[in-house]
């Protein structure tokens, strides 16, 4: 699962055109730029960049340089937090143990990590 938390109450028409923030399905991937793997969300299809989430430097390998797909994950809006839900996994994955200070970007600035330094997202 993954929990996106902005700032102020979320405008979910801003993140996906006509979403009402229910739960909605679209596909997350993990994908390698400039060495270090990215969390980023596209479209049901897979076709739209949803930019509105932004993505995540996970500042660690979690995937081979050809990727992973999560296809069907949910994501869900309540007030100011979007939630996925992680759906199937394609690909390889690998499982990095190591605590990392991952961050969180949008056009509107970045965040890192939360709480204590998660061993996996």
């Amino acid at each position: 699962m993954v929990v996106l938390t902005y700032a102020g109450v979320v405008n979910p028409d801003l993140i996906l055109s006509g979403w009402n923030g229910s739960a909605r399905t679209i596909t997350a991937h993990i994908g390698t730029y400039n060495s270090d793997d990215w969390l980023y969300f596209m479209d049901a299809a897979d076709t739209a960049w949803l930019s509105g989430l932004g993505g995540v430097d996970l500042v660690g390998n979690y995937s081979n340089p050809a990727g992973a797909t999560f296809a069907n994950s949910q994501m869900t809006l309540a007030g100011s937090t979007v939630t996925i839900l992680l759906g199937t996994a394609s690909g390889t994955i690998f499982r990095d143990t190591s605590g990392q200070d991952m961050v969180w970007w949008t056009y509107h600035g970045s965040a890192n990590e939360s709480g204590l330094i998660d061993p996996n997202f």
